[in-house]
């Protein structure tokens, strides 16, 4: 398999790619811009030598003669003969020279530019046009190639070394989250490792901690409802088999005891199956919260002890078996646990519909009030002992977060408990992640 290569290796060819391009436009800019300016220089020089060349030649004494001997030692000299035919590409810096002294002498026909060994500028003559004034164009060509290098490879060096230490301050917190990820998912704090980090960094951190959080509450979860399940379902099991080793499937009053351990067992399945199905899969449809509050009331067993006080319709949008679910857990809570008269009631308020299921039992001990919600935590010792998967509240409270709302437990003053459910009307229920 191919190594994938490292963050440090990428922000490092990353980073040279960057600084090698700026340079680069850098040193094709700076050319163009002396290039320009070379020309336009060594253009007036030789406007200059051009126009003396034109005036001495038009005197006949020994000392224009004697001054044009001289020119010519240098490197002008006037002819007859007719400039060559272009063979060569013309160096950069003698095109520029040519333009500018075409357009400094307003007629650039009389210019000509031949590359040959080295560069010549070829100028006509003004006050003999049958002549030539021709001169060495000055050539820093080689000068220039060996500064741009070493120029280039010193910015070179520069680049790589302030883009490795770029690279290397980039990567370095990554490396250490990385080194630290296993203490991080397992709950340690790790922000003093971080320190001096940037934000990025702490956030993926923050992220990578959170996400350890679910994954160690998930796994809690999981070890709860597999010592639930092993505990609710044992004493049923255990009765079932001693009635059928006993022979008791004859009897009918023993029957029907075996019948009910059954839907015990039935019940705690469907408990556990609908927490760990918590329902966000559901589409969200258009809801009648009243109506669907009165026809879990008509369902129950015991139906006038339930009341209901509330608008005669609550629309909201939300997930109906996951709703139902949740508001008939409540219930069977306050039956199982509360006492009778029940009330459902509803209000509408600026956070949404609250639904409150009250009754007239013992309450919750201040203590256990806080831990209501908690998998597999029974009401038992402080509500009659009744019996229970110890799943329905957080079935509960898990509908409510899932359709963007929340729960609510507290005692009534005048004695009893009451469940409030907060559920957004008007807007969709956001799913959590």
């Amino acid at each position: 398999m191919k190594r994938a290569p490292t963050t440090f290796a990428l922000v490092l060819a990353l980073l040279l790619a960057a600084l090698v391009t700026a340079l680069t436009l850098a040193g094709t800019l700076s050319t163009r811009a002396g290039l320009r300016a070379a020309g336009d220089s060594y253009g007036r020089l030789v406007v200059a030598t051009v126009t003396a060349v034109d005036a001495l030649s038009a005197r006949d004494d020994a000392e224009a003669r004697a001054a044009l001997a001289t020119l010519e030692r240098n490197g002008v000299r006037l002819t007859s003969d007719a400039p060559l035919v272009e063979q060569q590409r013309v160096a950069p810096m003698a095109a520029q020279v040519g333009r500018a002294v075409g357009d400094m002498l307003g007629d650039p026909s009389r210019v000509r530019v031949v590359q040959q060994a080295e560069a010549q500028i070829w100028v006509r003559s003004a006050a003999r046009p049958d002549r030539w004034i021709v001169m060495q164009a000055v050539s820093y060509r080689r000068q220039f190639i060996r500064s741009m290098l070493a120029l280039m490879l010193f910015a070179g060096l520069v680049a790589f070394a302030v883009a490795t230490l770029a690279a290397r301050l980039l990567t370095r917190p990554l490396e250490r989250l990385a080194a630290h990820a296993p203490a991080l998912l397992g709950g340690q704090p790790i922000q003093q490792h971080l320190r001096g980090s940037p934000r990025e960094v702490r956030d993926l951190a923050d992220a990578l901690g959170a996400a350890g959080d679910t994954l160690r509450q998930s796994a809690r979860e999981r070890e709860l409802m597999l010592a639930g399940i092993s505990h609710d379902l044992r004493t049923p099991l255990a009765r079932l088999r001693l009635a059928l080793e006993l022979g008791d499937a004859g009897d009918p009053n023993r029957r029907d005891a075996m019948v009910t351990d059954l839907e015990e067992l039935d019940s705690a399945l469907a408990q556990c199956l609908a927490y760990v199905r918590d329902g966000s899969d559901e589409a969200l449809r258009e809801i009648d919260l009243a109506t669907l509050l009165v026809q879990l009331m008509a369902l129950r067993a015991q139906p006038d002890d339930w009341r209901y006080e509330g608008p005669d319709s609550v629309r909201l949008r939300g997930r109906p078996s996951l709703l139902r679910r949740a508001l008939g857990n409540l219930m069977d809570n306050a039956e199982r646990y509360g006492a009778a008269p029940f009330r459902v009631t509803v209000q509408r308020h600026d956070d949404g519909a609250h639904v409150s299921v009250q009754d007239h039992g013992p309450g919750v001990p201040d203590a256990l009030l806080t831990q209501l919600g908690r998998p597999f935590l029974r009401g038992d010792p402080a509500r009659g002992g009744a019996a229970g998967t110890g799943l329905g509240l957080s079935i509960v409270k898990r509908a409510a977060e899932v359709s963007g709302g929340r729960l609510q437990l507290e005692n009534r003053p005048g004695g009893g408990f009451v469940a409030t459910l907060v559920l957004p009307v008007g807007t969709a229920a956001a799913t959590p992640a």
